[in-house]
């Protein structure tokens, strides 16, 4: 008797009034439809899935996008507060030097001022980071030799008070225009290159010439070449100020001056394009920047 196959019978029932269906599958033809179905919904979860993990990702990237230009501008900020300390800093070199010429100390070098802060920027930051955060350590190592520097020179004051009296650190002139700064210049004379070894300050003539520190009148010379009408004063300790192209000198050879007192007026006699006075600061016999002998320069106009 032959073996008889089985069949699977799947019923279909689409309305109650009409007859209901049957379809009937051979087991081999059920369990292929089955795979498939199942195979089906694997791949439908699969897309889902993959849909579902290609927008969290489009989330993320958007999300870090954002951050990213937070981050971007917060920087921007940093820098911006950093260059701030950069200036003040540089404001404070200035006056570092002011305050150690007064306590007789010798200035510091950029070398020095650089605080020996170095070495390669830690791998974990970006190339805009790391060059901010190398800034850093450079304020960070110049602020820290500031200090010093400025413990040093309080020790100086306390140890030469009674000198501090004989060291150049008034302005000379009330008033008036710096006209030409200490350094390499063009001679307005001659055309050519030149080193001037003063400051010239333009201002009316009759204008009063106070003497920087106390000291004695060394030297007192009235001419109509070269600096003209000059007041040399002698301060001790190696200091020396020169006044020149003065119109009238109210001093005399010998006499002692304290700091503040009017020496003589300015003018333009000598080699003069117009009234202004040529101040030198002399030490050692060596010419220095006065600018550096000033403590403030709050009425110097360039």
């Amino acid at each position: 008797m032959a073996a008889r196959r089985r069949h699977v019978a799947l019923v279909l029932v689409r309305d109650p009034d009409r007859p209901v269906r049957q379809l009937r599958l051979r087991r081999w033809q059920a369990r292929l439809w089955t795979t498939l179905g199942v195979l089906l919904l694997v791949a439908m979860a699969g897309l889902s899935i993959v849909g579902l993990t290609r927008t969290s990702e489009a989330l993320d990237i958007a999300r870090l996008a954002d951050e990213n230009e937070r981050l971007h501008r917060e920087l921007r900020l940093v820098e911006g507060r950093v260059g701030e300390l950069e200036e003040t800093l540089r404001e404070t070199d200035d006056f570092q030097r002011w305050t150690r010429n007064l306590a007789d100390l010798e200035p510091l070098g950029e070398a020095a001022l650089a605080g020996g802060v170095g070495g390669p920027a830690p791998v974990r930051l970006s190339s805009e980071a790391a060059g901010l955060d190398h800034r850093l350590d450079r304020l960070l190592g110049r602020a820290q030799v500031l200090r010093q520097s400025a413990e040093e020179v309080l020790l100086g004051i306390r140890e030469n008070r009674e000198q501090l009296s004989r060291v150049p650190s008034i302005r000379p002139v009330i008033g008036g225009r710096v006209s030409s700064r200490y350094g390499r210049r063009i001679d307005p004379f001659t055309g050519r290159p030149t080193l001037h070894r003063g400051l010239d300050i333009s201002a009316r003539r009759g204008t009063a010439i106070l003497a920087t520190a106390d000291g004695r009148v060394k030297r007192v010379l009235s001419s109509a070449a070269g600096f003209g009408n000059e007041v040399l004063i002698d301060h001790g300790n190696g200091y020396q100020t020169r006044y020149a192209h003065c119109d009238r000198i109210l001093v005399s050879r010998g006499q002692k001056v304290a700091r503040g007192e009017v020496i003589a007026t300015v003018g333009d006699t000598g080699h003069s394009t117009g009234p202004h006075l040529h101040y030198e600061v002399i030490r050692e016999g060596r010419h220095h920047n006065p600018t550096h002998f000033i403590l403030s320069d709050e009425f110097v106009v360039d």
